[in-house]
C-alpha cells in the first residue's frame, strides 16, 4: 500500500508520496499538490514588477472559474489538481502522481514547449495560454478559445486563451462561451468604472476621425471654405483638443470614405484548396 505523508512547504500543507511510489516523470520532490497555492504566491509579489503574465499573477476567482469549467468537461472526481508553475519550480522534474491533472497558468513565453511535453507525456493538462498563438499548440493538443482579456493580479490586462488534451485527439479547437462567461463574472474582472461613450453628428470632424482615413491609405483635402475649428460643442464642452465643424458636403464624403474597407483578399493556394477538398471527403 503506497503511503503518504504531510509536508510543509514554504507555511502551506501540501501531500507528498513517499520516494518509493511510483512516478510518472522525473526524479525530483517539487511540492505541486497545493492545498494554499495563493498563500505562497503572495510571497514573490512585487509592486513595482514589470507587468507580464510570465509571472504567477492569476486572480483566485478566475482559476476557479476555470477549475469549475474543467470540472464539466472532464470528471475531476478522485482527481487531484496540480500547479507546477511557481517561482522556482521545476515543471521537467516534478512528480506527477497518476490521478494529477494540471491545471496551471504557465509562462507564455515557454507555453508551446510545455504543451508538447504534457501531450507527450499523457499527464492531463488544461493550461493558461496567450491570447493569438495558442493555435501553435493545434499538432498536439486542442485549442480553447475565449473572447476576452484577463485582468491580471499584477495589474496587466492580456487576452488570453486555454490549451489542452482532455479531449483526446479528437478536437484541434473548440470555442468556450461557457468558460468565457463565468471569467466574466469573476468579481476581479468587474471593472469599477466605465469610459462613456458619445456618438458625435456628422458634421463634428476629431483628429481621431481622420487618423482612421490615414491608416487607411485614404486621402481628404478639406478646405478653409468649408469647416471651422472649436475646442468645444456647447452641449458637450469636454472635448480634448480642437475638432473642426464642416459643411455637410464634407460630413458627406467622409462618412462615405470612412465605409470604404481597406480589404485585402487573400486566396488559397492550388495545395491548400486540395487539403480542404480531402478534409471534405473525410467528413461525408
Amino acid at each position: 500500500m503506497k503511503e503518504i505523508k504531510e509536508q510543509f512547504f514554504d507555511g502551506f500543507k501540501v501531500e507528498a508520496k513517499k520516494t518509493e511510489a511510483r512516478k510518472q516523470i522525473g526524479s525530483s520532490h517539487n511540492p505541486i499538490i497545493f492545498n494554499d497555492y495563493d498563500a505562497f504566491i503572495e510571497k514573490f509579489k512585487n509592486k513595482n514588477h514589470l507587468k507580464t503574465t510570465d509571472d504567477c499573477y492569476t486572480p483566485r476567482d478566475v482559476y476557479e472559474a476555470v477549475v469549475e469549467y474543467v470540472s464539466e468537461i472532464y470528471d475531476l472526481t478522485d482527481k487531484v489538481i496540480l500547479r507546477p508553475f511557481y517561482p522556482g519550480g521545476d515543471y521537467l522534474n516534478a512528480e506527477y502522481p497518476k490521478n494529477g491533472v494540471v491545471i496551471d497558468n504557465p509562462p507564455f513565453s515557454m507555453f508551446k514547449k510545455i504543451c508538447e511535453f504534457y501531450s507527450k507525456t499523457k499527464i492531463p493538462y488544461f493550461l493558461f495560454g496567450p491570447g493569438m498563438t495558442v493555435m501553435s499548440i493545434c499538432k498536439f493538443g486542442t485549442a480553447v478559445i475565449i473572447n476576452r482579456a484577463i485582468r491580471w493580479e499584477n495589474g496587466a490586462n492580456v487576452r488570453a486563451n486555454f490549451a489542452t488534451n482532455l479531449f483526446g485527439d479528437e478536437y484541434i479547437a473548440v470555442t468556450a462561451p461557457t468558460l468565457d462567461k463565468k471569467i466574466s463574472m469573476a468579481a476581479s474582472q468587474q471593472q469599477t468604472s466605465k469610459l462613456k461613450k458619445y456618438k458625435y453628428p456628422p458634421n463634428h470632424v476629431s483628429v481621431s476621425d481622420l487618423q482612421i482615413l490615414t491608416s487607411r491609405g485614404l486621402e481628404i483635402k478639406i478646405s478653409r471654405e468649408e469647416a471651422v475649428s472649436v475646442s468645444k460643442l456647447d452641449n458637450y464642452k469636454d472635448c480634448f483638443g480642437c475638432r473642426l465643424l464642416v459643411s455637410d458636403n464634407i460630413a458627406k464624403e467622409i462618412k462615405e470614405i470612412k465605409e470604404i474597407k481597406d480589404v485585402i483578399d487573400v486566396h488559397l493556394s492550388q495545395r491548400e484548396k486540395y487539403i480542404i477538398d480531402k478534409l471534405n471527403t473525410q467528413t461525408k
